[in-house]
């Protein structure tokens, strides 16, 4: 009962005094919504990176001829290791348990010439199955078939931004090019993507035949079963491939890779990114918080007669403290409310541009820290409220 009383007092102190309670409050506004927009956009560019990590084939692993450390010597010298990745190695990397398909390339550098238009490249010799593997998506045309593979046909996909540089408006589709002394046709063109956008695709067969020569893959793509367990499979593969190879992890003639070390790596970038965005915003929490207690400093003066009042009549100290504290921890928790509600607004509006993602544990930390703003920013106020004497209360002008 006493403390329905308590919570009744402190809502008509807060709607008695409108102005004052919704100044004292705006700073705790601000710093809700802060936080919880700016962890939203941390979050949401997380999600963008994770989203187009996946679509570049975060869930294979990238086996390349040569060692990652060049100081090493062996197996792993340029003349063994380039001539590594054959056929039987291929069908040997396809028969490991676990793996699910394999997606061999080769890359060359050559010139590319379109009327006046005249660039050097990379070409990507690959199959058909690399398309499916790498998520890539064709805007104009099509992607080359297992038949333009098995016939070494001479057809291009081109990367989005060759295709910009060299035609224009116009559609590539169809169009001769020339790479150095080879005229090729143009079959599609792949949609805006940073990895592809300046770089070729053509059938494995024709890059190894007619542009560079190779007998050997350059790498190997390797989807696996199950996705979730890419780090265990690298390790497998490995091990594996140091029997087949006869060789030790000392001069292994191979390097394997994984997309997923790279985005663990970003993920962590982004989670500190946005952990210091809170922060951030946390100071203009504090501000209010400080807000608070100067305007239930400046309550606690206007009302120090009734103070005395209540304690003439027998109010415990308790009592006075408990009032003042619920008003002050009302006003943190009204506010955050508030600014919950106007983040939500923002964020709705940020995503029509931008990635922004409201995780629930950022609403429990915003209001979390409200609570804890209300209470502790609430006790001066409430303390001085109970320490005054009802003597000097009510002889107080």
């Amino acid at each position: 009962m006493i403390l329905t009383e308590h919570i009744t007092g402190a809502l008509n102190s807060i709607i008695g005094n409108k102005l004052r309670s919704a100044l004292s409050m705006l700073g705790i506004i601000i710093g809700v919504s802060a936080i919880i927009i700016l962890m939203a956009l941390g979050q949401g560019t997380t999600k963008t990176v994770v989203d187009r990590f996946n679509s570049m084939g975060a869930n294979l692993i990238t086996l390349s001829a040569g060692q990652s450390n060049a100081s090493r010597i062996g197996w792993g010298s340029s003349s063994n290791s380039a001539q590594l990745i054959n056929d039987t190695f291929l069908d040997f990397v396809k028969n490991i348990p676990g793996v699910k398909d394999v997606s061999p390339s080769v890359s060359a550098s050559r010139q590319f010439i379109y009327g006046t238009y005249n660039t050097n490249v990379s070409i990507i010799g690959v199959r058909g199955l690399y398309q499916s593997l790498k998520s890539l998506t064709v805007v104009d045309g099509n992607f080359f078939s297992d038949d333009d593979v098995l016939e070494g046909n001479k057809v291009l996909v081109i990367g989005h931004q060759i295709a910009l540089d060299a035609f224009g408006t116009e559609s590539p589709v169809g169009k001769e090019v020339k790479l150095e002394n080879g005229i090729y046709t143009v079959i599609g063109v792949l949609a805006d993507n940073s990895q592809t956008n300046r770089r070729i695709f053509a059938p494995i067969t024709t890059v190894m035949s007619k542009i560079s020569g190779a007998h050997y893959y350059s790498s190997i793509d390797i989807a696996i079963d199950d996705p979730t367990k890419v780090e265990f499979m690298k390790t497998f593969i490995e091990r594996e491939l140091l029997r087949f190879t006869g060789t030790t992890t000392a001069n292994e003639p191979f390097t394997l890779n994984t997309l997923s070390e790279v985005l663990a790596s970003v993920q962590q970038v982004t989670g500190t990114l946005t952990l210091f965005l809170g922060g951030v915003a946390a100071i203009s929490l504090i501000v209010g918080g400080i807000g608070v207690m100067n305007i239930m400093l400046v309550s606690v003066t206007e009302r120090t007669r009734e103070i005395g009042i209540r304690k003439a009549l027998g109010a415990f100290k308790s009592d006075i403290l408990t009032q003042f504290l619920i008003e002050a921890l009302f006003i943190s928790i009204i506010a955050g409310l508030i600014g919950i509600a106007i983040s939500y607004g923002v964020v709705t509006v940020v995503n029509k541009y931008l990635s922004a993602v409201i995780s629930t544990n950022s609403i429990l930390l915003a209001f979390g820290s409200v609570v804890f703003i209300g209470i502790f920013f609430g006790i001066l106020p409430a303390s001085k409220a109970a320490n005054l004497k009802p003597i000097d209360a009510l002889r107080y002008e």
